[in-house]
This record gives structure tokens, C-alpha cells and sequence, in this order.
């Protein structure tokens, strides 16, 4: 790290989290968007929308403007109703439990694998209830979860899988995309639930 990346605020160090990479194409592209007069959803949503969709390999992309927002259409999607309960990680942002309440659902938290930091399948199965509706397993830091064991216990279950690869854009599990596999987790079983 660079001098340069340390700043002082009232004489205390502060290390950025991040500094964005930003060249002046970038910029240009932000300059010829708001002169376009297009500040949402104009041409440019539209064309990324599409770029995205080939880079992940998926038919179809939805530009959100957060993951919640991508969290809370998912769970809308599902029709999580009241007292219903999703799985999620302990180590996650706090928008994950927090679009569950949007729904005035219960996020039920379950450990971590110490190695990898994303959610323990072998934790999962204890926290799973009659009332349990999905889970969300968060690809922290670039490393995607387990999702066989995940997708197994969704499957005995009946229980939907909502991925957020929001924090692993590109990582690949077992040669797919994690951000692709998302658009495929429903899990449609006509199994009977096991309590």
C-alpha cells in the first residue's frame, strides 16, 4: 500500500477499504450519461443488462441498484410470507437478515466453515424448521459455498436457494460460474418435508 492510500482524519490513520480502479473511459461514460439526460434505466442499463448477461453466461440480467434490492425481488419472487424463516450465514453484510424482515420473516443465522467463511452445510440441516422456507448462501470473498451439500439438503427439504454472488463476481464453482447458478437454484421438489 502506497503512501499516497493513507490518509489522516483528525491526526488517526485510515486505511481504505477499497480504492476503485477508474480511468477516464470511465469517466467519459459517466460524463456522456448525464449529459444524455438518462440518469436510470436509459439506454446504458440496457446495455449493460445485456453485456453482463454474456459475461456470466445467463439469458437474462437484471440490473438492480444493490444486492438487497436483488435480495428482496428474489424473496418476493418466492412469496415469502410472515413467520416464515430463511437460512443465512453468520458472516454476511447486515442486508442479508435485514430484507428477510422486510417480509416480517425471521433470518435464522448458521455458522460458518472456518476455512472458507461461507455458510457450514453440515450446520445447515439443524436450523432447518417446519416454518423454514430458503436458504441464502452468501460466496464470500470470492470463494464460492458449497453448493452440492447446500442444493442436497434444499432438495430433501423443499426449500428454495436463493445464491448472493454479490461478493464473488467472477469465481467459478466445479467449472460453472457461482453468479450463473443462482438462476437455476429453485429448487422444485415434490418430495415430503423431513422435520
Amino acid at each position: 500500500m502506497s503512501i499516497k492510500t493513507i490518509k489522516t482524519i483528525h491526526d488517526q490513520i485510515v486505511i481504505p477499504f477499497h480504492k476503485a480502479y477508474i480511468t477516464d473511459d470511465e469517466i467519459s461514460e459517466v460524463v456522456d450519461s448525464i449529459k444524455s439526460g438518462w440518469l436510470t434505466m436509459g439506454p446504458k442499463t440496457v446495455r449493460f443488462e445485456e453485456e453482463f448477461g454474456q459475461y456470466i453466461g445467463a439469458k437474462h440480467s437484471i440490473a438492480v441498484n444493490s444486492c438487497t434490492a436483488a435480495l428482496h425481488l428474489a424473496l418476493k419472487a418466492i412469496n415469502l410470507q410472515k413467520d416464515e424463516e430463511v437460512i443465512i450465514p453468520t458472516m454476511t453484510f447486515t442486508a442479508t437478515g435485514e430484507v428477510v424482515c422486510y417480509f416480517k420473516a425471521k433470518p435464522i443465522l448458521v455458522d460458518v466453515d472456518k476455512e472458507t467463511h461461507n455458510i457450514d452445510p453440515s450446520k445447515i440441516e439443524r436450523a432447518i424448521t417446519s416454518k423454514t422456507r430458503a436458504i441464502i448462501p452468501v460466496h464470500f470473498a470470492g470463494q464460492p459455498c458449497d453448493m452440492d451439500g447446500i442444493m442436497q439438503l434444499a432438495k430433501s427439504y423443499e426449500l428454495r436457494v436463493i445464491e448472493d454472488a454479490a461478493h464473488s463476481l467472477p469465481a467459478w464453482y466445479k467449472s460453472q460460474r457461482s453468479e450463473v447458478r443462482s438462476q437455476r437454484s429453485e429448487v422444485r421438489s415434490q418430495k415430503k418435508k423431513r422435520y
